[in-house]
């Protein structure tokens, strides 16, 4: 149901199931793995290409950090951008 309809919500699959909610849930998050992402359902594993990808940013980062030493430690900047939420009737 899941691969058929991304959007689908934990009730909607308790009702075709005909089951309850809690146990759609842990069915969802517990033995399938998915998660809700941007009102759709995701694998929670990574795929080998976004493995890939992080090992190759790894290792620019390890060659950059071997080439400029602490200084570029210093111009890494972490986090997420903040989201601030309003509302403009």
């Amino acid at each position: 149901m899941i691969k058929a309809n991304r959007r689908i919500t934990i009730n909607g699959v308790a009702e075709e199931l005909g089951k309850g909610n809690e146990l759609a849930h842990k069915i969802i998050n517990d033995i399938l793995r998915y998660r809700k992402v941007s009102a759709r359902w995701v694998p929670r594993q990574l795929t080998l290409t976004h493995v890939e990808q992080h090992m190759a940013d790894n290792l620019e980062h390890f060659v950059r950090l071997h080439e400029d030493g602490n200084d570029f430690l210093y111009r890494i900047e972490t986090g997420k951008e903040p989201w601030v939420h309003h509302f403009t009737p």
